[in-house]
């Protein structure tokens, strides 16, 4: 409270408080566009779909599934990036941390 206004003043939220909103909206809208696609490319599967459209239809699945996965990543924080890395370097044997 200062004493020339009598208000209080309250610090503006950070970027990722005031986006968090817009992250939670976009990651719903990525699940409900990665199961659309997981299943779609279940029933080309099943109907024995030509080569060429089951390779759009993994890759559309592929690419809504890791668009989520950044999505959920960023709303969660920036240690899930570093994780991932470590978890990909202990797989695959690379680096001192494996």
């Amino acid at each position: 409270m200062t004493i020339e206004t009598q208000t209080q003043t309250t610090a503006k939220p950070g970027l990722a408080a005031r986006g968090s909103g817009f992250l939670k909206v976009l990651a719903g809208l990525l699940f409900v566009t990665a199961l659309c696609a997981w299943i779609s490319l279940g029933v080309g599967i099943a109907m024995d779909v030509e080569r060429g459209t089951k390779l759009i239809l993994a890759l559309a699945a592929a690419l809504s599934t890791e668009a989520l996965f950044w999505t959920i990543a960023a709303l969660l924080g920036v240690s899930v990036f570093r994780a991932r890395t470590l978890i990909w370097r202990k797989i695959t044997g690379q680096g001192a941390d494996a």
